[in-house]
């Protein structure tokens, strides 16, 4: 690890001297160094593959994923939309905006590794945990699926305000009874939540993927699968893989990429071929994955905060937390979101419009304290990290399994950008709707005689 650290330290040092130029256009080599080096040795210290869902993990592979091919493709002007080409090749100060994203990619890396020892203490806990209140008999799972999907689906067509909230609560209370755990019709049944998903709220690509990503979670969190790197496992990651990157593209195809005449989902994934063969593939795919928006305005936010068109913020993004019940009306002087803050100066026809630009956390801590913000930076993704490990040792099914579930798969809302407050603000959402799932869930065990009870 000390070489890691020591290796990566150096390429600080080069962002540093190294001339503005050369960066522009080539400092995907230092975060490329990064991903390779840090993401090989993280791999080895998981143990297992539930691991892999640790936040500053999760949040590391996401970051350098989206520097490295952002830095990469967004000079080559690649993208359908093509605005931070310019500015990615004008920014005169990315002797300090790239060293900062190297250095907060070094906290994440050795917050991770100190979070995966932790793990590995608790691991015979969670073994007794997880074996805990199973029910191999029982089919309460089956009955509740017909019940809890058609709210699932509904809530995916409707779109109401903050319904993925309750969504999420939903594949947490059926996705975690213990009578599912062992049985053949649990793939069935998460696959009937992700076909509502893509076919009713497939604009929303994030969601299906947090949506994959928990399940993907419990079930390697049940079976405790160990993280191995043999030729079946491998075999198994890359079709899981492909499994998500499919169900991104057929979500895209049905929002207008490529311009198929798309009437259903099973026409998006049978277009899933010719549209990687098109001409506008590899533009598509950029847009896909963000990585235009992620790394534009990661860098641009900076860059406009060091040139004095955006002030520094000292804090408020964070204070605005405090804020979340009270409505703007009532305080005008409530602080606003660094996202807000820049789409608005930025962008403002965008802003007009009721749209936005998340601003990654480690730009959006650099626009409060300049470097200094590395200090609130490791302290935050440290106490998210601590929810991690709470997950494994607290009762499973209680409140705090549930909450710790919620803030962990949701995490990638922050990373991208959305801000402390509006991650927050989906999970207040989400309590009661915990209660109302779970009496739900407790009616039908009922009405099939099965006995249960929800651990607070």
């Amino acid at each position: 690890m000390k070489a890691i650290l020591l290796l990566n330290l150096f390429a600080v040092g080069v962002a540093i001297v190294a001339p503005n130029e050369f960066l522009a256009s080539n400092s995907y080599m230092l975060y490329g160094l990064q991903l390779i080096t840090m993401i090989p040795y993280l791999l080895r210290e998981a143990v297992y593959v539930e691991n892999l869902f640790l936040p500053t993990f999760f949040v590391l592979v996401y970051f350098l994923v989206n520097m490295t091919f952002g830095s990469l493709l967004v000079p080559m002007d690649y993208g359908i939309d093509k605005e931070f080409t310019d500015i990615a090749l004008s920014i005169n100060t990315y002797n300090l905006i790239v060293p900062f994203l190297l250095l907060s990619n070094m906290i994440l890396f050795w917050l991770t590794a100190g979070s995966l020892r932790q793990l590995r203490d608790v691991a015979p806990l969670v073994q007794e945990l997880v074996q805990r209140g199973t029910q191999p008999h029982s089919h309460a799972a089956l009955l509740m699926f017909p019940v809890l999907v058609v709210p699932f689906a509904a809530l995916a067509y409707l779109d109401v305000y903050m319904a993925f909230s309750f969504q999420l609560v939903i594949l947490l209370a059926h996705l975690t009874d213990p009578s599912l755990r062992g049985k053949w019709y649990r793939w069935p049944i998460y696959g009937g939540y992700l076909v509502a998903m893509v076919a009713f709220d497939f604009d929303n690509k994030r969601e299906i993927a947090m949506s994959l990503f928990l399940m993907i979670f419990l079930e390697v969190y049940y079976s405790r699968t160990p993280l191995r790197f043999g030729l079946r496992n491998l075999i198994g990651y890359a079709a899981s893989a492909l499994a998500f990157f499919a169900l991104v593209l057929a979500a895209s195809i049905m929002r207008g990429y490529g311009s198929f005449q798309v009437t259903s989902m099973v026409d998006a994934f049978s277009y899933i071929p010719q549209y990687m063969t098109s001409e506008l593939f590899a533009d598509g795919l950029t847009d896909n994955l963000e990585l235009n928006f992620n790394y534009g305005v990661t860098i641009t936010s900076i860059d406009q905060t060091l040139r004095g068109i955006i002030d520094y913020q000292h804090g408020a993004s964070l204070i605005k937390v405090l804020f979340l019940p009270i409505p703007r009306d009532s305080i005008p002087y409530k602080p606003e979101s660094v996202m807000q803050l820049f789409t608005r100066i930025y962008a403002p026809e965008r802003w007009l419009e009721d749209g936005s630009l998340p601003v990654m956390f480690a730009s959006d801590m650099f626009m409060n304290f300049n470097y200094l913000g590395l200090l609130p930076f490791a302290l935050v993704w440290g106490g998210i990290n601590r929810l991690f490990v709470a997950f494994h040792t607290v009762t499973p099914r209680s409140f705090a399994f549930y909450s710790c579930a919620f803030l962990v798969i949701t995490v990638l809302m922050f990373a991208r950008g959305s801000g402390l407050e509006l991650w927050l603000l989906y999970y207040l959402f989400a309590i009661p709707m915990m209660v109302v799932v779970r009496l739900l869930a407790n009616g039908l065990r009922v009405g099939s005689r099965e006995q249960s009870r929800w651990i607070i």
